[in-house]
């Protein structure tokens, strides 16, 4: 761990994130804030959370491009440069009269931001690989993990003082100026990175292909993956769960507002401090599991932690049903703690397991898969609602979790 912190490249690729983190934050709070001097503020809001979430869907097929690229420094600075001009050009637009249209403009351009971000991301994988050594890297991943949610708190408490003295145009010029930031930083250590990318030489030359063939390509990428990731120990059942897992997770502060609907005693002071209060347990929970990784649950075993979640998401749904507020949060919160453990685990074992060459592409599949659970679960809480009551849908989501909990049990003693 020490030595990984002593490495200056790790270092200044981790600070390069850090900072575009902070604009992409900082863009978010004052696109919200935008939307509420527009009339049809509810069309604007479903506008920035469409552009928020489809560029997830792209994950597979980023990573897989991002796998065949042979000079991946290069498009690493490119995507910089296409950011910092995206946001400059917002900077520009969104000095105009509030408007759905401009809402419109700027959500197309985050979306390419979005896109732009996740194939910048998909390049590091390689390089990142390499930097740190196998017996480190879980240790590495969950100090990475608990510094940046600890800093997006932060972040987020200063992008929400810096909206109320300066503006829009501004804070768009502020995010571009993170991605230019970022753009120097690489730009500096652009010799270093280079020999890092070993696999470029190794990179079959670029061909056109129709669309056929490259959906046929992608078909035996994805498959090959899959295949792979099938052999490490522990990850088949718990791809197998986590999905369910976060389907649950997903829906918490939606299930928790419909509550206090039905029963304004279901709440901690008041409506909006019990919000709060869902939020803070999930981040601080997060935040302590990756802390503890580090120091105490070095050995614990990825199938167990993933029970205890299951387990915890059954008391979280069962606390909705007994109506009691605090049975939920605590629940929410240890099993936040598990998933800031089981998040850098689950990486370490890919990044360990998988070929070089492989991993934008098996990390771009596993991003998309764990969404859908996310969009699936969405929609189903949506429906439920509109026929069931809050108790009923809990009971759903208990009976679906339980089956998940059931089928990795029955799974490790099947092992055994």
């Amino acid at each position: 761990m020490k030595e990984t912190l002593k490495n200056r490249l790790y270092i200044k690729i981790l600070a390069a994130d850090l900072i575009s983190n902070f604009g992409d934050i900082l863009y978010y709070l004052a696109l919200l804030n935008y939307v509420l001097q527009i009339e049809q503020s509810n069309f604007a809001i479903a506008i920035i959370n469409t552009s928020e979430i489809i560029p997830i869907l792209f994950s597979f097929l980023l990573g897989y491009f991002a796998d065949k690229n042979q000079n991946r420094v290069a498009a690493i600075i490119k995507t910089l440069v296409i950011r910092t001009a995206a946001y400059i050009f917002v900077a520009v637009i969104i000095g105009f009269d509030p408007s759905l249209f401009i809402v419109a403009a700027v959500s197309l351009v985050n979306f390419i931001s979005d896109l732009a971000g996740q194939y910048e991301n998909s390049l590091y994988y390689p390089i990142s690989n390499q930097l740190v050594r196998d017996e480190a890297r879980e240790q590495v991943m969950a100090f990475r993990q608990s510094l940046t949610m600890s800093l997006n708190v932060l972040f987020q408490a200063v992008g929400g003082i810096l909206i109320c003295y300066i503006s829009f145009r501004a804070l768009a010029m502020v995010n571009a100026l993170t991605f230019a930031v970022s753009m120097m930083i690489v730009l500096c250590s652009k010799k270093e990175l280079r020999k890092y990318c070993q696999n470029d030489n190794r990179a079959t030359p670029k061909e056109k292909q129709s669309f056929s063939q490259l959906f046929s390509q992608l078909k035996k990428e994805l498959a090959d993956a899959v295949r792979l990731l099938w052999k490490i120990p522990g990850i088949k059942e718990t791809l197998a769960v986590i999905p369910v897992l976060n389907a649950g997770l997903a829906v918490v502060t939606s299930i928790v507002v419909l509550c206090m609907a039905d029963d304004p005693t279901f709440c901690v002071i008041s409506p909006e401090i019990t919000i709060a209060l869902v939020a803070i347990c999930e981040t601080v929970g997060r935040i302590a599991g990756s802390t503890l990784t580090i120091f105490t649950f070095k050995k614990l075993k990825l199938t167990n932690a993933v029970k205890i979640i299951l387990l915890f998401i059954v008391v979280l749904f069962s606390g909705i049903i007994l109506q009691n507020i605090y049975i939920v949060l605590a629940a929410l919160f240890i099993a936040s703690l598990w998933t800031g453990c089981v998040d850098p685990k689950m990486g370490a074992l890919i990044f360990n397991n998988l070929d070089q060459t492989k991993l934008a592409t098996a990390f771009g599949g596993m991003t998309t898969y764990f969404q859908l659970g996310d969009i699936i679960s969405k929609m189903l809480f949506s429906v439920l609602i509109m026929y069931f009551s809050a108790k009923i849908t809990a009971g759903v989501y208990i009976f679906i979790t339980v089956a998940a909990l059931g089928y990795i049990i029955f799974q490790d003693r099947a092992k055994k």
